[in-house]
């Protein structure tokens, strides 16, 4: 089948023009989106240990003393996976040591999140 050339009208370029854009926005959030994804498979055992230890300190008022890689802090100051009190003590913690590469964070005491 042979199609006949057609001009294309300025509605119909800015449509396209339009289309692509979306797409271009869509694939950046699939991207985004697939960053955090790996970034969470990697710290996603030692974010696992920490929560479990607060849980702990809750339940049980139990002190305990866990190590978190550099790239897990990272990862909870970036995404603010644990509230703005914790993102605030390991920004702090991340800037008076930022060549360390493991932290030992000792869990003493809990400031509940206010909703």
């Amino acid at each position: 089948m042979f199609f006949s050339y057609i001009p294309l009208s300025f509605g119909i370029v800015i449509f396209l023009l339009f289309i692509f854009f979306l797409m271009k926005i869509k694939s950046q959030k699939i991207l985004k989106n697939k960053n955090f994804l790996n970034e969470y498979q990697i710290c996603k055992n030692e974010l696992n240990i920490f929560k479990n230890a607060v849980e702990n300190f809750v339940k049980n008022k139990e002190v305990k003393s866990i190590l978190i890689s550099a790239n897990t802090l990272k990862f909870v100051v970036k995404y603010n996976a644990f509230g703005n009190d914790y993102t605030k003590q390991f920004k702090q913690i991340l800037q008076n040591y930022p060549n360390e590469k493991e932290f030992n964070i000792e869990i003493n005491h809990f400031s509940p999140q206010k909703i």
